[in-house]
């Protein structure tokens, strides 16, 4: 009896999902799921953190820059960006946060720019958007800094 429970726990235990990875960040957690893979870890580098994820299909990626905001309001950050990244569109203000789309490369990418309290965060998600949206909804929380996340 001993040996076929032994055997049904070892059977269930195979059966089981592999566990997504966890990368944690003070701004952020990402549970990288199946079909998910990370390209470049959180890194700090001079206060700013950043961090790429895409998904096994190569369609979708999602990158995330978190800085300090040096006093500037969210729509002069996002304003920056747009330029940098030569929107054709200026961003618009929808919930708070900012938005803009930009092409790079003949892949259209969509960027949420929002802050909160003396940091903010730009999130890109280039190619699927559908997919990369899926992700940061289903997989990227924040505890101490819900306000930085696309809404």
């Amino acid at each position: 009896m001993l040996k076929k429970l032994v055997a049904f726990v070892f059977v269930m235990l195979l059966a089981m999902p592999a566990l997504a990875e966890e990368l944690n960040t003070k701004y952020f957690t990402v549970n990288v799921p199946e079909g998910w893979k990370v390209i470049m870890p959180p890194t700090e580098n001079q206060g700013t953190t950043s961090a790429i994820f895409a998904n096994s299909a190569g369609d979708a990626s999602v990158t995330f820059v978190i800085g300090p905001n040096s006093g500037a309001d969210t729509k002069t950050i996002a304003d920056m960006f747009a330029k940098q990244f030569k929107a054709a569109k200026p961003p618009v203000e929808k919930n708070g946060q900012y938005t803009f789309t930009f092409a790079q490369q003949d892949i259209t990418s969509q960027a949420y720019v929002a802050s909160q309290g003396d940091v903010f965060m730009i999130t890109v998600m280039a190619g699927d958007r559908k997919s990369a949206s899926a992700f940061v909804k289903k997989h990227v929380k924040s505890a101490d800094f819900p306000a930085l996340l696309p809404k």
